[in-house]
C-alpha cells in the first residue's frame, strides 16, 4: 500500500509541477537532458542503496549462521557427554537425531559457504569440517565404550557407533574403566583442542567473508554519496539554464533550496515543495534522513542495553556509579545467580541464557519503571530503587520473596535455581559508592554462608 501511495504521489507531482514550456527549443533540449540524467542518478542511487542493504543482510545472515554452527556443535558435545556420564540412551538418540536428521550445523555451514567471496580458495571451512569429523569419531568411540560397558547388544548400536572399533587395549578394559574413559575422552586436551580449532577456523572463514561484505558496504556507501553529489550538480546546472525566467526560478527552485540548506545542516526533513526535481530530491533525502535517524536510535539503544536480556548494561551502571544524584533516599540491590556456571555446564549455554532472561524479566516485572535495573556481570544484576527507605523494607522483602519463589519453579521447563541478594539502604546525600560497597558486603556474607537468600546490610 505504501509503495502504491508513493507511486500515486509521484504521478500527482509530475502532473501538478511547474513546466518550463516557454523556453526555446535549445533550453527544452538541455532541460530534458538534465532531468533524464537526474532520474538515472536517482535510480542508480536506489540501486546502490539496495546493494548496500543486500550486503548488510548477508553480513547478518553470515554472523547468525556462524552462531548456529557453534550452538549445534555445543549441543552435540553436551548430548555426547551426558550419554557418556549417565548412559541414558535418550542422549545418544538426541545426538544422532541432530547429526543425521536435523543437521543444524551442516545447514548453517551451507549458509556460510553460500556467501563465500573467495571462490573456494579459503580452506578454513574444509579444515573445520575435517576437525569436526575427527571430533565425531571421538564421540562415536566414547559411545562405543559406554555401550560395551553397559552390556548393550551390538545390534542395537547406531550404525556409526557399530562401525567404530575399539583397539585391543580398550577392549580389554573393565566395564568401569570403559565408562571412565568414555567420559574422559570428551573432556581431555585433544577433544578441547579439536573444538577450539573448529571454532577458530570457522571464525576465520566467516571473518574473511565478512570482510568482503563490509567492502561492498563501503563501496556502495561511497557510490551513494557520489550519486547524491551528482544530483546536486545537475540541479545547480538546471538552475543556471533556467535563469531566463528569474521569477519562476526563484519561486520554484532557489527559495526551496535556501530553506533546505538550513534544514540539511540541522538534519531536519525537507518540505516536498517546488519544482518536480526539488520534490524528488526532498523525498529521497527525507527517506535517507529517516533511515539514518532510525539507525542512530538503534545504536544508542544497543549501547545502553544488554543484548541478551534487554535491560540496561554495565555501561549504564558505571555511569550511575560515577554520576548518580543522591539527593534523595535510595535502596541498592545486587542480585547474583547461585551456581550459574554449573547450570551452564549441566544444561548448556542456551539454557543458561534463558535463566538470565528469566531473572531479568522477573526484576523488570517486579519493580517500578523509574527504578534502574542493570546486568553488571555474567550472572550478576544491580538495582537502584529511588525514594526507598528502610520503612519500605517489608514491601521490598515481599517482592524479593516473590522472585525467589519464581526462580525455583519449573513451569517454564527451566531448571530450578536460587539467588543470593545483597541490599543496602542509603540516606539522602550519602555517596552512592558507599551504598554499593555496603550491598556488596551483604552479598558476600550471604554467598559465603547459606546462599539462596537475602541479606540487608546493617551498620555494626
Amino acid at each position: 500500500m505504501s509503495d502504491i501511495a508513493d507511486v500515486n504521489k509521484s504521478e500527482k507531482d509530475r502532473n501538478s509541477g511547474f513546466r518550463l514550456e516557454i523556453f526555446n527549443f535549445f533550453i527544452i533540449i538541455m532541460t530534458v537532458a538534465i532531468v533524464i540524467s537526474l532520474s538515472i542518478i536517482i535510480f542508480k542511487a536506489h540501486e546502490t542503496y539496495d546493494e548496500f542493504l543486500d550486503a548488510t543482510n548477508e553480513y547478518i545472515a553470515c554472523r547468525e549462521a556462524a552462531e548456529d554452527v557453534h550452538n549445534a556443535s555445543d549441543y552435540l558435545t553436551t548430548e555426547a557427554r551426558e550419554f557418556a556420564k549417565g548412559g541414558d540412551i535418550a542422549h545418544m538418540l538426541n545426538y544422532f537425531n541432530e547429526a543425521k536428521n536435523e543437521k543444524s550445523r551442516d545447514k548453517a555451514l551451507e549458509t556460510i559457504k553460500r556467501y563465500d567471496t573467495t571462490n573456494g580458495k579459503d580452506a578454513h571451512l574444509e579444515v573445520a569440517v575435517d576437525y569436526s569429523n575427527q571430533l565425531m569419531y571421538i564421540e562415536y568411540y566414547s559411545m562405543r565404550l559406554r555401550l560395551e560397558a553397559d552390556g548393550v547388544n551390538e545390534a542395537e548400536y547406531p550404525e556409526d557407533v557399530r562401525n567404530t572399533a575399539l583397539n585391543a587395549e580398550d577392549s580389554a578394559l573393565t566395564a568401569q574403566a570403559k565408562r571412565e574413559k568414555a567420559r574422559e575422552m570428551l573432556s581431555d586436551k585433544q577433544y578441547t583442542e579439536f573444538k577450539e580449532k573448529i571454532y577458530n577456523n570457522i571464525n576465520t572463514y566467516t571473518d574473511n567473508i565478512l570482510i568482503g561484505t563490509q567492502s561492498r558496504e563501503q563501496k556502495n556507501s561511497k557510490l551513494f554519496t557520489r550519486y547524491q553529489d551528482v544530483q546536486i550538480i545537475l540541479i545547480i546546472l538546471l538552475l543556471g539554464i533556467l535563469t531566463i525566467n528569474v521569477s519562476f526560478t526563484f519561486i520554484f527552485m532557489i527559495r526551496p533550496l535556501r530553506k533546505s540548506s538550513k534544514l540539511i545542516v540541522n538534519q531536519m526533513s525537507l518540505p516536498e515543495t517546488g519544482a518536480t526535481e526539488m520534490r524528488t530530491f526532498a523525498r529521497v533525502y527525507n527517506g535517507v534522513l529517516k533511515k539514518i535517524k532510525m539507525h542512530q536510535e538503534q545504536l544508542t539503544y544497543e549501547a545502553s542495553h544488554d543484548s541478551l536480556t534487554g535491560i540496561h548494561n554495565r555501561s549504564v551502571f558505571d555511569d550511575l556509579y560515577q554520576n548518580l544524584d543522591t539527593t534523595e533516599n535510595l535502596a541498592f540491590l545486587i542480585v547474583d545467580i547461585d551456581a550459574f556456571k554449573e547450570i551452564n555446564d549441566t544444561f548448556g549455554h542456551l539454557i543458561g541464557d534463558k535463566v538470565l532472561k528469566k531473572v531479568a524479566n522477573l526484576l523488570h516485572m517486579s519493580f517500578r519503571s523509574d527504578d534502574t535495573i542493570c546486568r553488571i556481570g555474567g550472572d550478576e544484576f544491580a538495582l537502584v530503587l529511588n525514594g526507598v527507605t528502610e520503612e519500605s523494607r517489608e514491601q521490598l522483602d515481599n517482592k524479593l520473596d516473590f522472585i525467589m519463589r519464581k526462580v525455583s519453579e519449573t513451569t517454564d521447563k527451566l531448571p530450578p535455581f536460587t539467588l543470593s541478594i545483597g541490599a543496602a539502604f542509603g540516606a539522602a546525600n550519602r555517596p552512592f559508592k558507599t551504598l554499593y560497597k555496603n550491598a556488596d558486603k551483604a552479598l558476600y556474607e550471604i554467598k559465603s554462608t547459606t546462599k539462596n537468600g537475602i541479606k540487608f546490610y546493617e551498620d555494626k
